[in-house]
């Protein structure tokens, strides 16, 4: 049977019609355009080095004529990336492989999105520390995800402990861009010089176990900087610590702005018989003539908690220096303070507890219950759990929470307070910036 025209016809028509189905299919789906920026810099930091960075990576498109665009990764959609032709990632690993406070939403989302990136180039740089089992993890997360999206991932860089040879890759990659480095926008905040004025042990030693390392004692410092002049900074920032060999360290400065000092408490610690790179310097020096370089630095994520309602203070050892100045701006401002707090022993510490005391006495903190791991067995999470009642009264409903100290003490304490609270409250909490945590 010969085929008629009317047959050739009908074939042709059904070839032309599976062509344009398969055309429809393959072809890349449009990219919405956002506030006409061809590039995009995305920052998740949990103590502000990514912030930080990405700002000056920012800077540096904009000094070279590009359009770009700034965005913290909880603001981030969709549309965003789709209409970008070139991401900048800088991001932070914070815990056991976790995403930023202010990158959770991001984290979630990596699992369920579906955005088609063909075509978008992306480079990524990764923050983090060999010292913690899962190195990089959200970074590693998030470059899995760019390319299950048919991103073209151009660069990733993983930098452990802001080793400055890895941060200058990150520069050599917005040279290949046409960019320039960033190095210059980096530099309006340099180091300085300070000078240790006192140096007091308020806690006595601590062996090394599962989560924490060894310690020769916690130490209280007063610094001044040479040049007689003590910049400002606000609750929550950071003394960054710059060693000869080219390290940094990060240190809560455990003072309201103002005055003639700076103060930190710093617990000396000890790996493998050897003290620690910042801890080891600043607790070896000699006091009035001992010199170190640091900067300030902004620690956005730990600025004081939204609100005006009741101030829960919840840390332990060292995270005295995160809690007490957010204590003395709620002291001031009139809010209910309740501290939880944590040491191994009265005698251990008797300097360190103190001062909480005092403040208890003269009714400046409201409450005031401490865990004496070694003494009476108790933890921060034991406190947390045998009060639950009055914590269900304290914090509802416009309460706010900072928290800092080990990372397993905090876990364990936000674990106590989702029992306590319920998961909503604490996801409002965080979103809405009542609750402020700084976990190392």
């Amino acid at each position: 049977m010969r085929a008629t025209l009317t047959d050739w016809l009908i074939l042709a028509a059904l070839i032309a019609a599976w062509l344009g189905l398969t055309w429809l299919c393959l072809r890349k789906r449009p990219r919405a355009a956002f506030d006409g920026a061809s590039s995009l810099v995305v920052y998740a930091s949990q103590t502000g080095h990514a912030q930080e960075i990405a700002e000056a990576t920012h800077a540096a498109l904009l000094r070279s004529a590009r359009d770009a665009r700034l965005l913290c990764a909880n603001h981030l959609e969709s549309g965003d990336l789709a209409g970008a032709d070139r991401i900048f990632f800088a991001v932070s690993t914070t815990g056991e492989g976790d995403a930023p406070d202010d990158a959770g939403g991001l984290d979630r989302a990596l699992a369920d999105s579906d955005v088609d990136l063909t075509g978008v180039q992306v480079s990524i740089l990764a923050l983090g520390d060999r010292r913690y089992a899962h190195f990089c993890a959200f970074g590693e997360r998030l470059k899995a995800w760019c390319e299950a999206m048919a991103a073209e991932v151009t660069a990733y860089i993983t930098v452990d402990d802001l080793a400055p040879d890895a941060l200058s890759q990150w520069d050599a990659v917005l040279v290949q861009e046409g960019v320039g480095p960033m190095a210059s926008d980096r530099l309006d905040n340099a180091p300085r010089e300070w000078r240790i004025v006192t140096r007091t042990r308020v806690a006595g030693p601590v062996g090394q176990d599962a989560q924490t390392a060894a310690s020769e004692g916690l130490f209280r410092l007063a610094l001044r900087p040479v040049d007689g002049y003590l910049p400002d900074w606000d609750v929550g920032d950071l003394f960054e610590l710059h060693t000869s060999d080219g390290h940094q360290r990060d240190y809560s400065i455990a003072n309201r702005c103002g005055g003639e000092e700076l103060i930190l408490f710093v617990r000396r610690v000890i790996d493998k018989g050897v003290p620690g790179r910042g801890s080891g310097l600043l607790t070896s020096l000699p006091a009035e003539a001992g010199r170190v370089r640091a900067r300030i630095r902004e620690h956005a994520g730990f600025r004081p908690p939204r609100g005006t309602g009741p101030l829960l203070a919840i840390g332990a050892g060292s995270g005295w220096a995160g809690l007490r100045p957010h204590l003395l701006e709620a002291m001031a401002t009139g809010r209910p303070c309740w501290l939880i707090f944590g040491e191994r022993g009265e005698a251990d510490a008797a300097g360190l507890l103190e001062e909480m005391r005092a403040w208890h006495k003269e009714n400046s903190l409201h409450r005031f219950d401490l865990a004496l791991s070694r003494q009476d067995g108790l933890r921060v999470p034991d406190i947390l759990q045998a009060h639950s009642t009055d914590l269900s009264e304290f914090l509802a409903p416009e309460a706010a929470v900072v928290l800092c100290g080990r990372l397993a003490m905090g876990e364990a304490a936000l674990a106590a307070l989702r029992e306590t609270m319920g998961e909503d409250w604490l996801d409002e909490a965080r979103i809405s910036g009542r609750l402020r945590s700084d976990l190392y």
